[in-house]
């Protein structure tokens, strides 16, 4: 084995513990693609949107963050790169598309990360859309390079674009508590009006008709576009729709979990039981 070999085989597997460590629903689903180089580029790209938005969730530099931009435009370049995800990438544009390769979706999740540092409560269901679409859409949109056949690429990008958005209205309605916490709400200031649920009473954890009605407008959402995606599974390759079936099937249990803490999003974290999560499995593979 080269140097350079041995340098990008422990790149990607750095890449791999990253998704390991941080989402063992998505390494679930996506370890079990037949493709090795498509399981190195979702680990790859899975590395960079971690790291993009760890520079703002967990530490809050804005000058990391405008550093991975940096690094994004130099590897755009050809340059060479000194970081492992960045190496990891570059390898992944050389195999998918190396002539034709969309690099706005990773801009877009870097301005995304922009948009969560100077955090403002959205004030319309769109301003909340175009947010998802920045930190997880834009995701879907990577990711389609890799999950489509080089036919149904535009499609397939709709598809995921969708999915993505769905998988973070996902997370902002089952963290509307923890995010309260840090004096964030993701919910739309109209939807809150037009269902008469106020700031006083999110901060107070109020769970009552009100919310439970706001919750299914948002839940129902996303619901659609899961249905959507399933729906539409066919257009992906032929191996990646299964672990696509499960992580979607995964988020989407989130939502009934919360509805079986009767909406406590305050006090009580939706976690899939183990059981569900087994059912979902045989269901998928079956």
């Amino acid at each position: 084995m080269t140097k350079t070999s041995k340098q990008l085989k422990d790149d990607f597997n750095q890449c791999e513990a990253i998704i390991k460590e941080n989402s063992k629903t998505f390494y679930k689903a996506f370890s079990m693609l037949k493709s090795k180089m498509d399981r190195q580029a979702i680990y790859a790209i899975y590395a960079y949107c971690r790291i993009v938005d760890d520079a703002i969730d967990e530490y809050k530099d804005i000058v990391l963050l405008e550093s991975y931009q940096r690094k994004l435009e130099s590897l755009i370049k050809k340059e060479p790169q000194s970081d492992f995800v960045f190496r990891a990438l570059a390898h992944v544009v050389e195999n998918y598309y190396p002539n034709d390769y969309d690099f706005k979706p990773y801009f877009g999740l870097i301005e995304g990360q922009k948009q969560d540092y100077t955090f403002k409560q959205p004030k319309t269901l769109d301003d909340l859309l175009n947010y998802c679409y920045l930190v997880a859409g834009v995701v879907g949109e990577m990711l389609s390079y890799v999950l489509a056949p080089k036919d149904a690429i535009s499609d397939v990008r709709k598809v995921a674009i969708d999915l993505g958005e769905a998988m973070q209205i996902t997370n902002i309605l089952r963290d509307i508590g923890e995010d309260r916490k840090r004096a964030r709400i993701y919910i739309p200031l109209d939807l809150m009006e037009q269902f008469n649920y106020t700031q006083n009473d999110l901060e107070a954890g109020v769970v009552n008709e009100n919310f439970i009605k706001l919750f299914e407008h948002l839940a129902t959402y996303a619901e659609n576009r899961y249905k959507i995606a399933l729906e539409k599974i066919n257009l992906f390759k032929p191996d990646a729709r299964k672990p696509l079936m499960l992580a979607s099937m995964m988020y989407a249990a989130i939502i009934d979990t919360v509805r079986e803490n009767k909406y406590d999003v305050f006090n009580k974290r939706a976690v899939v039981s183990d059981e569900i999560k087994k059912s979902i499995v045989m269901k998928v593979y079956r």
